[in-house]
């Protein structure tokens, strides 16, 4: 007989270093081995400024995540924290917002 599946979730299995080398690495991508010439080019010598400014714009954005993150414990990335602050339809529409985005990002 078939087991009940209705009480399966989703587990959480990717650990402290696993999350931070992803976050490193959705961050960095390959743009690590193109853009700094380019940046180089266009700023001078303040291309340093512009990459710490950036650097500390991601810490920012990284940290809000993490604190969203210690407040909503199910599974769901964005979608379940917009679920549960903005309710169903805002989560729905941020939800299809990101599949778009991130097609239009992954053909790039």
């Amino acid at each position: 007989m078939a087991k009940n599946q209705g009480d399966e979730e989703l587990k959480r299995v990717v650990g402290v270093t696993g999350l931070s080398l992803n976050i490193v690495n959705i961050t960095v991508g390959a743009g690590i081995f193109a853009l700094p010439a380019i940046v180089g080019v266009e700023l001078g010598a303040f291309s340093i400024f512009a990459y710490l400014f950036c650097g500390l714009m991601m810490a920012a954005i990284m940290l809000c995540y993490a604190e969203i993150g210690t407040r909503v414990t199910k599974s769901g990335g964005s979608y379940a924290y917009v679920v549960t602050a903005f309710g169903d339809f805002a989560g729905f529409i941020v939800n299809w917002l990101a599949v778009f985005g991130w097609s239009i990002l992954g053909s790039a």
